[in-house]
């Protein structure tokens, strides 16, 4: 039986931790016009646009489109994602429905997005020192990074590190994403057709200007051993979006060569560099495979979720797995499921974030204790809860409110029942319940209660927030 006392003073303790670690991020950035999609929003919409063809929203599936052309097909995924409580993610290829959404989507805000955004300044606010490299950094992208947010220059032939607000191009691009943010219970109709919602998720509409490569330029990239040296974590976002041809006439293949080559480059002067690797699924699935098995060749710690691991174990062939999540998502099945990808992908660590808890795996030997990576997650999660209770980037004095917070009780038993499943395979599987971690032959076990916070005030970012705070915590803890 899992001893709740003994939980919530380890998340007690966590909280009370601090991020020692410099920190890069790279290389998605954007603006996001975030919109909550409620029940009299969609009337208004259908009241006030008469040439929306809802019989074609009715017959069309999420799963047939693989960009965004009309309004219609926008309207297809919000209602299956609705209807499932799914998350999602696509691409906006017709850039004349931005209009079409600023007209009906009114009131929009705008945010930090991106996975390197989100998380140069959640770091930044947490108290690490923070950069982030982006191909795109318009004034008005830099005006929504926190101040003490850096980031790499090279001037008179040498690598400076700037504040974002200083480094600032005025010629650059903007590149924005439309968030569609739904609450748990909300009953939402699409024309004839009436949708409830099982849990709050966002379904993201992306934007891809030419200038948003997800690489460092040549100029930065001559000086990638200096800036690796500055840094002990890199959190490393964006390669999903590598096409068959790049907007800058690389192939594919030529593109990938040139990432490794990079990644390599950064830890050229500091071997202890660690990098993590947030999946998002990529538009061309076709690439996915070799995209994953090309980035980890220098990346070795990777984060996911408990969709998205599916989408990845069928690509590499790992059909029982997937079916045994699809068909009962658990923390065993997800333990399953990531050891296979642990050893395909050949990683060091792989974290697997769900609603209430996480599952990670981790190579062995590993560098730090699995009383730290346990702890770590738990600071990550506290985070979280805050994020989500609140909005915002979250402060070091506001994790306190965190440590009140219970540990959710799908955590608790998800905890218990991956102990019990175990019992057959590991002799001290009952350890699970009171420390969070077992140690097998190869890899580590660690398994974590996080927090559930009812109708977030946000979604947008959870997954990287989680990844890269309990990544950085438990590289370099500060004194």
């Amino acid at each position: 039986m899992v001893d709740r006392n003994v939980w919530h003073e380890y998340l007690r303790q966590a909280c009370q931790r601090k991020i020692g670690a410099r920190v890069l991020a790279a290389f998605n950035t954007n603006i996001d016009a975030i919109v909550h999609i409620t029940a009299e929003l969609m009337e208004d919409l259908k009241a006030a646009d008469k040439t929306i063809e809802w019989k074609e929203v009715a017959k069309g599936t999420a799963e047939d489109i693989a960009a965004v052309t009309s309004k219609e097909e926008l309207l297809v995924i919000l209602k299956d994602c609705l209807s499932e409580g799914k998350s999602f993610h696509i691409v906006l290829e017709n850039l004349s429905l931005l209009d079409w959404l600023d007209e009906y989507f009114t009131g929009a805000r705008e945010n930090m997005g991106g996975q390197a955004g989100i998380i140069a300044n959640q770091m930044a606010t947490l108290g690490a020192e923070s950069a982030v490299y982006t191909p795109l950094l318009s004034p008005k992208q830099a005006r929504l990074f926190v101040d003490s947010v850096t980031t790499p220059v090279v001037d008179g032939g040498k690598l400076q590190i700037q504040p974002v607000s200083q480094a600032a191009r005025s010629d650059d691009e903007t590149k924005i994403n439309w968030i569609f943010e739904y609450a748990k219970g909300e009953t939402v109709a699409f024309g004839s057709e009436v949708v409830t919602t099982p849990r709050a998720n966002r379904v993201i509409l992306a934007t891809r200007p030419k200038g948003s490569i997800m690489s460092f330029d040549e100029t930065i990239a001559q000086h990638l051993p200096a800036l690796g040296e500055s840094i002990d974590v890199a959190f490393m976002a964006g390669y999903h979006y590598a096409e068959p041809v790049c907007s800058d006439g690389r192939s594919f293949e030529e593109f990938m060569d040139d990432s490794v080559k990079q990644l390599h480059a950064l830890k050229q002067e500091n071997p202890d560099l660690v990098m993590h690797f947030e999946y998002v699924p990529m538009k061309w699935p076709e690439l996915e495979p070799k995209m994953l098995q090309t980035i980890c060749q220098e990346i070795k710690s990777f984060g996911i979720n408990e969709n998205e691991i599916k989408r990845v174990l069928r690509e590499y062939g790992y059909e029982a797995e997937m079916e045994a999540i699809d068909e009962d998502e658990r923390a065993y099945s997800l333990y399953k499921g990531a050891l296979k990808l642990f050893r395909h992908m050949q990683l060091d660590r792989i974290h697997v974030h769900n609603l209430g808890y996480y599952v990670l795996v981790l190579k062995k030997p590993y560098p730090v204790s699995m009383m730290n990576v346990r702890q770590a997650c738990l600071f990550a999660s506290a985070v979280n809860a805050v994020k989500a209770k609140h909005g915002g980037y979250v402060k070091p004095e506001q994790l306190g409110e965190a440590s009140q917070l219970p540990l959710s009780d799908v955590g608790f038993k998800e905890l218990a029942g991956i102990a019990k499943e175990l019992e057959g395979e590991h002799p001290e599987a009952a350890k699970l319940l009171e420390r969070g971690y077992l140690e097998f032959e190869d890899h580590y076990l660690v398994v974590t209660p996080a927090h559930i916070v009812a109708n977030p005030v946000s979604t947008v970012g959870m997954g990287d927030t989680i990844s890269s705070a309990s990544y950085a915590a438990e590289v370099i803890e500060g004194s």
